[in-house]
């Protein structure tokens, strides 16, 4: 082999390997600014869910159930 060979052959896997290091950080940081946006957006989802149930015993408490106070007052013989 030539030494214009080995070194077009040098170079060419050192620019598949830089290629590939770039595609697989790519790769990862889009995938975590993915999973970071599904987060934020299961939070804001809680967070509405919270206010709206907030909102909803504002307005009308008697329709909620009550947890736990029932089972309290009530007598077993």
């Amino acid at each position: 082999m030539s030494r214009s060979r080995v070194l077009v052959v040098i170079f060419s896997v050192t620019a598949f390997m830089i290629f590939t290091i770039h595609l697989r950080t790519s790769s990862t940081r889009m995938f975590n600014r993915y999973r970071s946006a599904m987060v934020e957006q299961r939070d804001l989802k809680q967070q509405l869910w919270q206010k709206q149930l907030r909102f909803e015993c504002l307005i009308n408490p008697a329709g909620l159930p009550q947890s736990g106070q029932s089972n309290e007052t009530e007598v077993h013989p």
